[in-house]
């Protein structure tokens, strides 16, 4: 069975985990005229139909025959009649919300009732005939004990660092002439590299690690306790594998680059970014990226790992600061990720996967924080590493015959289709929701960049000089994309979770210039998120029960009067019913309903 892992960004100057995306964006007004079957630019390819909101109580509303609609609706809207209807047409109430704050259950829209159509209770086993408040987990059941189709929890905790020492700069630097390590270096040249003693990764001590492979641009340092000049397993690698971590590493680097960007060649001796030295003049390993195996939060006793973290990049070893009481202090001063040897060992087609991942964290923390002094949120740089993983997803199949769908961030997809309301783009680090967060963030950015531009878009916003949300929008703008504000992303995101055929669809065929950049050609296949099962075989066969968990054939539709809290830039979807006739009724609640949330009709 596939294991579902994480695999980490810890930066210095973010010491919570939970970071929720911030817009600058204002919502736009509710009290529009309403236009009735007006063409949707964004849905042309599909004779969609659109209507903007109004502020009235009631209003009208046609539908075409074989047209896919969508229409708003305002938090003020009682009732809406929609007519030019057939028998058996699907409608949906899609909700989102464009904003950083949350919208709480009770404070959102839903059905009242309806003529014309037969209601549904969707995927809940039962419904009442009013609005039934629920939020999040427990609309789903809760998460419960641990279960075998689920991965265990992650508690990262940062060690706290003092005002002073924060901002401390560094009074002596010492040059170095870096090592240059070649084949005859391996298996005798070492190092004391600083690396963590516990699950929370906070507490950190030199130990001695033996160069087990050196490339033309990483080298590969492994722990002696996680060594083995035999066959790999347990919690040690072989030179087979240290080997292969080298060469791969090597083969996606400058493909990795031309999309996300240069990862930094200089140390901060401040945490302003304002003064940076060279890491050739003051690292021992100069420009090497390093590549560290060892036993992550010493979690591997008695022949089991019991911990979750595959790989992580730690901003600290970017900086060269005087302190003397904060993790700065354990900055291994150069270019540094470190892998599990467990992971290593054992899955190892995955880990090869986390060396695209944490390169990607490394470029961001140089790109946006040493570059252009922006800090990126942890669901934001989440969501570029696992693209990065997606995108190089047919280089990671070339590289190794083992590797499929299920090393990829793709298999995070079945969770994403249960709980995709339960977090909005955002990063919890509590458990459950911290596996939420990995699934919503990568569904999100998986899809945008399949329907505004491919790698372009992805090169654009990996790139520019602004983080989080801000970066994707300003992307948007510079590549000529026609949505360029979350209100109508998220419009178009939660209509591709009820309509499979969408324009705006996960399961799009991209061209092949919207897969090429800087010479170099990219992965990025269509997703069909209601045939989760026959892309996901392995994971389908173990968790096709696990229904609280998992879900392989569409996102989760809740009851026509169902009310779910709407997280941060967060989506609901609602199935009302089937028509019954070619005139319906729709009746909703309007007492206390937040202006903040949007809302659409839609008919399939």
């Amino acid at each position: 069975m596939k294991r579902t892992i994480f695999l980490i960004s810890i930066t210095v100057l973010f010491l919570t985990a939970c970071t929720n995306i911030s817009s600058d964006e204002t919502t736009s007004s509710e009290s529009e005229s309403t236009t009735t079957g007006k063409t949707s630019d964004s849905s042309a390819s599909d004779s969609s139909t659109e209507a903007s909101s109004s502020s009235s109580s009631s209003v009208n509303y046609t539908v075409t025959e074989a047209a896919q609609s969508v229409f708003e609706i305002s938090s003020a809207t009682s009732s809406v009649t929609i007519s030019g209807l057939s028998a058996g047409r699907t409608l949906y109430l899609t909700k989102t919300n464009p904003t950083s704050a949350t919208i709480s259950s009770s404070y959102t829209k839903y059905v009242t009732g309806a003529t014309g159509i037969s209601l549904s209770n969707g995927d809940s086993s039962s419904s009442s005939s009013s609005g039934t408040s629920s939020s999040g987990t427990s609309s789903h059941g809760g998460f419960g004990p641990r279960h075998d189709c689920t991965s265990l929890s992650l508690n990262l905790s940062l060690p706290q660092i003092s005002e002073n020492e924060s901002r401390a700069a560094t009074t002596s630097l010492t040059t170095v002439t870096p090592a240059t390590y070649t084949q005859s270096d391996v298996g005798t040249a070492s190092r004391s590299i600083y690396v963590d003693q516990d699950a929370s990764i906070s507490t950190f001590k030199a130990e001695t690690a033996i160069l087990r492979a050196v490339g033309e641009k990483c080298a590969v340092w492994v722990v002696s306790d996680n060594w083995t000049n035999g066959n790999a397993g347990g919690e040690k690698i072989n030179s087979a594998i240290a080997e292969k971590l080298a060469a791969n590493f090597d083969t996606m680097y400058d493909k990795i680059r031309a999309v996300f960007g240069e990862e930094s060649n200089n140390l901060s001796t401040n945490t302003s970014f304002s003064s940076q030295v060279a890491m050739s003049d003051y690292s021992e390993t100069g420009e090497l990226v390093n590549i560290v195996v060892y036993d992550i939060g010493k979690d591997y006793a008695n022949g089991e790992n019991s911990g979750d973290i595959v790989g992580y990049f730690y901003a600290k070893d970017y900086f060269y600061l005087t302190t003397s009481n904060s993790v700065y202090k354990y900055s291994n001063k150069g270019k540094y990720f470190y892998i599990d040897g467990y992971f290593a060992a054992n899955y190892t087609s995955t880990v090869y996967s986390t060396l695209a991942h944490e390169f990607q964290h490394m470029i961001d923390f140089g790109v946006k924080s040493m570059e252009n002094g922006v800090d990126s949120s942890t669901a934001y740089n989440e969501m570029k590493s696992m693209l990065c993983e997606d995108v190089m997803y047919t280089t990671l199949c070339d590289l190794d015959s083992d590797f499929c769908e299920e090393d990829s961030p793709i298999s995070r997809l079945p969770l994403f289709n249960r709980h995709y309301a339960d977090v909005g783009l955002e990063y919890k680090s509590s458990s459950p929701e911290v596996y939420y967060s990995y699934a919503n963030n990568y569904a999100f950015g998986a899809w945008l960049v399949r329907n505004y531009g491919g790698i372009a878009l992805l090169n654009e916003f990996a790139t520019n000089a602004y983080a989080d949300e801000k970066a994707i929008l300003k992307a948007l703008s510079a590549t000529g994309a026609s949505e360029t504000t979350m209100e109508a992303l998220l419009k178009n995101y939660a209509l591709s979770c009820v309509i499979s055929n969408a324009s705006v669809t996960f399961n799009k065929t991209l061209s092949d210039s919207e897969c090429t950049l800087n010479g170099y050609t990219y992965s990025l296949e269509p997703i069909d998120l209601w045939n989760l099962a026959s892309v996901l075989p392995e994971t389908y066969a173990d968790c096709k029960n696990s229904t609280t968990y998992y879900k392989f054939d569409g996102p989760y539709l809740y009851g026509y009067n169902s009310q779910v809290e709407l997280r941060p830039y967060g989506i609901s979807a609602q199935i009302i019913g089937t028509a019954t006739s070619s005139e319906a009724t729709i009746t909703f609640n309007t007492t206390g309903v937040s202006s903040n949330q949007k809302a659409y009709i839609v008919v399939e």
